[in-house]
């Protein structure tokens, strides 16, 4: 996969206008925490606080995979870099993070515990103080359960993202003339480098991967072909814009236009590619063909008012 951070879940803060402050000129939107929903995220960083008073508490820095945009939707995000001192931009920061969607729904659960009572903890005192507390909570479940439907469809949505899967993106090996050579990028760095070249691309395991690691100490040998049966994952030639992605067994045509971004056609044959010869430059990766599909793919925004709930039956009272 082009993005590898480890995956985990975690309580994702949901943010809304909760009223006006003081501005410099004017009143201001002021925002905050309105409730937590269960996420996948993109973990970044942990860290240890230290504090004053001899404690400590952990920190995370995790990215959540779907981000509330202008328009109103939850559009798919991924970590987003600032290219001058390398910080995350999209990141937050938690106090949690974890291997199963039950652990992270207790957290979620307890932290929506406390910030309901927040809602009500300085009503004043007064003859109907149960029935707005009742209020409170009562609208406090109703945004929740808002939320809850986004939190479906986000897990419906990210299950390509796979908790505790340890994966690495291994540099591409090359093969030209004769001449084998580990080089010092990964596949999708190199199909931004053979851009103006023609090349194509297998798919081998890692013990293949290892083989061809150690004939690459070698750095020449007549015939490579001993590492095993390797699948055709990419295809580009030098005058074309077009990089296919082959999938023998799909009934359209996967490719990457020039910006490399994925198209799919429904009905279509590969070109024949007449440049494929002795003079194409050959790489070898250990990604797969979904590992491209999930790399490049586009993924729907929610759109949380369009989201249809549970239907409820309707029960004849007796």
């Amino acid at each position: 996969m082009k993005i590898n951070y480890p995956i985990k879940y975690a309580a994702m803060p949901i943010i809304e206008q909760v009223g006006w402050v003081h501005g410099l000129n004017e009143l201001e939107r002021d925002y905050g925490v309105v409730c937590y929903i269960v996420s996948k995220c993109y973990l970044l960083n942990d860290s240890t606080k230290y504090m004053a008073n001899g404690k400590s508490v952990k920190e995370y820095e995790v990215v959540f995979p779907y981000q509330s945009s202008i328009n109103g939707k939850w559009e798919k995000t991924i970590p987003t870099f600032n290219l001058f001192n390398y910080v995350c931009t999209n990141s937050n920061k938690t106090d949690g993070v974890f291997d199963t969607y039950e652990e992270a729904l207790i957290h979620a659960t307890e932290k929506n515990e406390k910030l309901c009572k927040k809602t009500w903890r300085w009503l004043p005192c007064s003859s109907d103080l149960l029935e707005k507390i009742h209020e409170k909570k009562e609208e406090f479940s109703g945004r929740l359960a808002k939320y809850k439907k986004l939190e479906r469809q986000m897990l419906l949505y990210t299950k390509d993202m796979e908790v505790n899967k340890k994966t690495m993106l291994n540099e591409v090996i090359g093969f030209e003339n004769n001449k084998v050579k580990v080089l010092s990028c990964n596949l999708y760095e190199a199909i931004h480098m053979f851009r103006n070249t023609g090349f194509v691309v297998f798919s081998v395991t890692q013990e293949q991967y290892e083989k061809l690691l150690e004939i690459a100490r070698l750095k020449s040998v007549d015939d490579i072909r001993f590492v095993g049966p390797t699948k055709c994952l990419l295809m580009h030639e030098e005058t074309g814009s077009e990089v296919y992605v082959i999938n023998q067994n799909a009934e359209g045509i996967y490719y990457l236009d020039e910006n490399e971004s994925l198209h799919y056609q429904d009905k279509g044959t590969l070109p024949e590619f007449k440049s494929i010869d002795e003079n194409t430059y050959v790489l070898y990766t250990t990604e797969t063909f979904e590992d491209i599909i999930n790399s490049y793919k586009s993924h729907k925004g929610i759109d949380l008012s369009k989201i249809k709930g549970p239907s409820l039956k309707k029960v004849q009272k007796k």
